[in-house]
């Protein structure tokens, strides 16, 4: 997650985990836009901590039920993708006078943060890097574009707003794109107006920013946007106002990216290039199109590139942060000052998760009372040390879309 962290403060020597529902909040990780971004954990049924994030929504916005509508189409959307590049949505509860939306907790980074950080600290991410990332981020994607539901029929889902902020890196290498907040889907009840632009400008395609209808194309021209920037160090289109920027963005004319950084690559200039195209017809056709050109690259430009190499940067880079995290969280104890009936509120997109949702399985505390709860983590993830080639080429990563 990102942004600055925030504690709650209090004159005891340990502070009291604040309890919502099945979820203890610890750290506030940032506040702003629609919600308050915490980071806490709950129980599963076999008492392990499984960490999560929350979202609490503003007070504005639960008073708004259109945008209630909106929000539980876009969360109902996005508890149907489960792939390992997609960041996971537990549920979406109403609890109280309070609208909460529990989700993975990836424990990291996003990729606006990473770069920003390393631009202070004199480093960058390498290409090689860049192009894993970027080729994991398309993996979630494609996955999102070619996404059923349990009819069999295509739900269409644009994202809308892939950007650096909705790219989240974790310290152990992992990518996970997030933030499907404007994306759209055949399922959608509230419909944008034709003309409407949403989502953040220098990242648009040319027909986002006409507010034409769109298409999977779309996010792979704001994915080729987003690999530009990480590639030569700016934005492709920049302008003194939002006006000037939105008609920058229509004509796509963005400098050639050699031309900005020449130690790109000339095959990884051909990639941005293509994806950039303004002509929707002119692009990469799929994000797994995009993906698997990406994924040539790599496996001519550094066939022995493994995951573990953007493991290593990212601890080194948040090695400080990483420390206050972990001290911060152990100066909390659990509060356990509840009754048997604890109100977990309703979870407004229940029916699209189904009866064995992962959620029905959290609870607010441990069933091993011998057993101190904060010293409790999750299960260890593996980080694989295959090559990136392998990582990327393995079917189980990817659900090719259906042959009509």
């Amino acid at each position: 997650m990102r942004g600055k962290a925030w504690l709650w403060h209090s004159t005891d020597v340990s502070r009291k985990t604040k309890r919502l529902g099945r979820y203890h909040l610890t750290e506030r990780i940032a506040y702003g836009g629609m919600a308050e971004i915490f980071r806490g954990f709950t129980f599963s049924s076999e008492g392990f901590r499984h960490d999560v994030a929350i979202k609490k929504l503003l007070p504005h916005y639960v008073e708004d039920q259109q945008f209630i509508t909106m929000l539980t189409d876009e969360y109902r959307l996005v508890s149907m993708l489960k792939h390992e590049n997609i960041a996971d949505v537990y549920e979406l509860v109403e609890l109280a006078d309070t609208l909460l939306i529990a989700m993975e907790y990836v424990d990291g980074k996003d990729l606006r943060s990473t770069v920003e950080k390393a631009r202070r600290s004199n480093t960058s991410l390498r290409f090689d890097d860049i192009v894993y990332v970027m080729a994991s981020a398309l993996d979630g994607l494609h996955h999102a574009h070619n996404a059923e539901d349990e009819s069999g029929d295509k739900l269409q889902i644009v994202h809308r707003d892939f950007s650096p902020s909705n790219v989240l890196l974790s310290y152990d290498g992992l990518v996970k794109i997030c933030d499907f907040g404007i994306a759209k889907a055949k399922l959608s009840r509230v419909k944008t107006r034709a003309g409407i632009i949403k989502g953040k400008v220098k990242y648009m395609s040319p027909e986002q920013a006409f507010g034409k209808n769109l298409d999977r194309r779309s996010d792979v021209f704001s994915a080729g946007s987003v690999l530009y920037e990480l590639c030569t160090g700016r934005p492709p289109f920049r302008a003194n106002s939002e006006v000037e920027l939105i008609f920058a963005v229509r004509k796509a004319n963005a400098p050639d990216c050699r031309a900005v950084n020449p130690h790109i690559p000339e095959g990884l200039a051909d990639i941005i290039r293509r994806s950039m195209m303004r002509a929707r017809a002119a692009r990469y056709q799929s994000s797994l199109e995009f993906r698997d050109a990406l994924v040539e690259f790599l496996s001519r430009f550094n066939a022995d590139y493994r995951a573990t190499r953007l493991a290593r940067f990212m601890k080194k880079l948040w090695e400080p942060e990483i420390d206050a995290e972990l001290r911060a969280l152990e100066e909390f104890a659990l509060d356990l000052t509840m009754d048997d009936k604890v109100d977990y509120g309703k979870n407004l997109i229940a029916d699209a998760l189904g009866p064995d949702a992962q959620y029905e399985k959290f609870q607010p505390r441990p069933t091993h009372s011998n057993v101190d709860p904060l010293a409790l983590d999750n299960e260890p993830t593996v980080v694989s040390s295959a090559p990136m080639l392998e990582l990327l080429s393995d079917k189980t990563r990817v659900t090719p879309p259906k042959k009509k």
